[in-house]
């Protein structure tokens, strides 16, 4: 009796302290670049991977995917803290409510960074928004200290929410009480509540759509005028908001790689640039707000590409509001 009485406080004991130092982030995968379909959630101790032709998690695409990470942060130091990201595509990330960077568009790996001052000892909320678009995805979470050391984020410095401390024990039951029953009110006439007015959606938020959607460009095959399977989201996204705003007319612009023949190159650019609007009108929106123009590979994102890579990124439709 004796000793299995000492198991089970050994268990319970070991079950407290695994609560207790669970550490991580909790990291929710979706597929689509905007958070669009929710595949699964687990922890990650720290935000360090690269997935080259491999899927982030089971049930996930190998491209056209996002990830959002949150929990705590625990500062060890007091001072200026520089957060750092290797990515490719796109970042945001947030400390304690402020946005510390902001690189939310395609990239063939970038580095970006922000600061913010943080005190020895005490937690931080942390949340960490990731997507990629074609091809491989890639994010590595790295700060640099205030006395000067750079280093990943480890694990022992994050924690899942709500794991950063123990939970309160359940208070002992006392007695019970004695009560009297109260006496029963009347009950109330019940009238029929109003139905809510649909949401409207303001101004700033049309303009935090628009600059969002202006970011996602419409990709292409290589030497082809086909509309990658990734981007057919995106269009569907442009269709959404600009039935939400009727008065706004679009310029479909279109751009290709600077292979090739550059009088073919214009002729492809102008055609998909067309096969984008031809998209946007069989969905409802009028011809008359739509203009196209093609640029063929005079526009590159990336002068000189190196890699197919670049050369994709730069085979591109993009949608401006006029």
């Amino acid at each position: 009796m004796k000793q299995k009485l000492i198991s089970a406080t050994l268990i319970a004991s070991i079950s407290c302290c695994a609560l207790v130092a669970q550490s991580g982030l909790l990291g929710e995968y979706y597929n689509g670049t905007n958070f669009d379909r929710k595949i699964t959630s687990r922890t990650d101790a720290k935000i360090d991977f690269v997935w080259d032709g491999v899927r982030p998690a089971p049930g996930m695409k190998e491209t056209d995917y996002s990830i959002r990470w949150t929990g705590s942060l625990q500062a060890p130091q007091t001072g200026k803290y520089v957060f750092s990201a290797r990515v490719d595509d796109g970042i945001r990330l947030w400390v304690n409510g402020a946005r510390i960077i902001d690189a939310w568009g395609p990239h063939d790996m970038g580095a970006y960074s922000g600061s913010i001052q943080l005190e020895a000892g005490k937690y931080y909320d942390l949340k960490v928004e990731y997507y990629n678009g074609i091809f491989e995805g890639e994010i590595q979470l790295r700060w640099q200290m205030p006395d000067g050391s750079t280093r990943p984020v480890e694990a022992k410095y994050l924690f899942v929410p709500g794991a950063q401390k123990p939970a309160a024990p359940p208070a002992k039951p006392g007695p019970p009480k004695k009560t009297t029953a109260p006496k029963p009110k009347p009950k109330p006439v019940e009238t029929p509540a109003a139905k809510p007015a649909a949401p409207e959606i303001s101004a700033a938020e049309q303009q935090a759509k628009q600059r969002e959607l202006e970011l996602k460009y419409i990709y292409f095959v290589k030497s082809k005028d086909a509309i990658l399977p990734e981007s057919q989201a995106t269009l569907d996204d442009w269709v959404v908001f600009l039935k939400q705003k009727p008065g706004a007319g679009i310029e479909i612009q279109g751009h290709t790689d600077d292979l090739g023949n550059i009088e073919k190159n214009q002729a492809l650019s102008e055609q998909r640039a067309q096969i984008v609007a031809d998209y946007l009108m069989s969905k409802g929106l009028e011809k008359e707000r739509i203009q196209t123009r093609g640029f063929g590979g005079t526009k590159p994102i990336y002068v000189n590409a190196a890699t197919e890579k670049e050369r994709a990124l730069n085979r591109r439709v993009e949608i401006r509001v006029r």
